[in-house]
């Protein structure tokens, strides 16, 4: 339909198909972007000396388990804002792909 109405190549995927394939995937980074955020503290638990999994490692050794509860809590809360933000983006954008049947 977009070439009939002199839409070219380019332009119907940047209009058509770009905005029709966006909610899933917005759903990938979305589930991509959880699993990096455990992935980097399982990462850091094992080899860093800086960042949340170092946090852990030092609270968890000295038992100081309202600091780790609150660094936990912490994380959650980002990763959780991540999540959330992103689900909001796929929901904007679900309306364009809502016609594909």
């Amino acid at each position: 339909m977009a070439q009939s109405f002199g839409a070219s190549r380019w332009q119907a995927f940047a209009r058509i198909y770009a905005w029709a394939a966006l909610p899933e995937i917005l759903a990938g980074v979305r589930l991509g972007g959880i699993r990096a955020v455990k992935g980097v503290v399982i990462g850091q638990l094992l080899v860093s000396i800086v960042g949340f999994g170092a946090l852990f490692k030092l609270y968890g050794s000295r038992f100081l388990m309202e600091h780790f509860w609150a660094a936990l809590l912490v994380l959650f809360a980002l990763a959780f804002l991540l999540a959330e933000g992103l689900a909001w983006l796929e929901r904007r954008v679900e309306y364009f792909a809502a016609s594909r049947g």
